[in-house]
């Protein structure tokens, strides 16, 4: 129970008062909905409604879209979206990576993954980190607080100062799904927050 409640407690995605999750066997949220925002007449981007959206929900989430987690999704003809989000520096007892999905699948060739990052002027320096979609984030149960990704299980690595502007790349050859990770560096001042914004994009090679 203790890792089914972390799993809801570290995930910061709720948005209203009716929630749909989808938890998968190991314990790990794979998919998440405000249902008062996704039933009902509200429609998807595609134009459904109602029972097709719940089933679409599900195989989305079973096809490892992580459909809810703030997706990002770049296709041939909309190959650039910009995000805002926050990260915070680990403190004991909670705090979890802020994580961006990015489905660049529509691009069926090469190309190149580039991600423009502006940290904000507040007091946490910025470590971001990005993975294959399928890579499991580990948490520290000793600490309670997120463990550190290594080097060689990051595509790229930025660690931006707060008010700094740097840039990650990664060529694939064929599109696939990503996820960001961001967290405060763990010198900063525990539990000190920070903003950052990205424009993520797409070029075909």
């Amino acid at each position: 129970m203790l890792a089914l409640a972390r799993t809801f407690v570290s995930n910061k995605w709720w948005r209203g008062p009716v929630d749909a999750w989808i938890i998968s066997p190991e314990l790990e949220a794979i998919g998440h909905v405000a249902v008062n925002e996704y039933l009902g007449n509200n429609r998807r981007e595609d134009g459904t409604l109602e029972s097709q959206n719940y089933h679409l929900f599900l195989a989305d989430a079973l096809e490892g879209k992580l459909p809810g987690f703030g997706n990002i999704v770049l296709t041939p003809d909309q190959p650039s979206q910009q995000i805002l989000d926050v990260f915070r520096t680990p403190e004991h007892g909670h705090q979890d990576y802020t994580v961006v999905v990015i489905d660049t699948t529509a691009f069926e060739s090469s190309g190149t993954l580039t991600i423009d990052i502006e940290v904000g002027s507040e007091k946490a320096y910025g470590a971001f980190h990005l993975l294959d979609a399928d890579h499991k984030l580990t948490y520290d149960t000793v600490h309670k607080r997120p463990e550190g990704i290594t080097l060689d299980e990051s595509y790229d690595i930025g660690w931006f100062d707060p008010g700094e502007i740097g840039q990650m790349t990664h060529r694939f050859e064929r599109g696939q799904i990503f996820k960001l990770a961001a967290m405060g560096w763990a010198s900063n001042e525990k539990g000190s927050v920070n903003a950052f914004q990205a424009r993520i994009s797409v070029e075909e090679n």
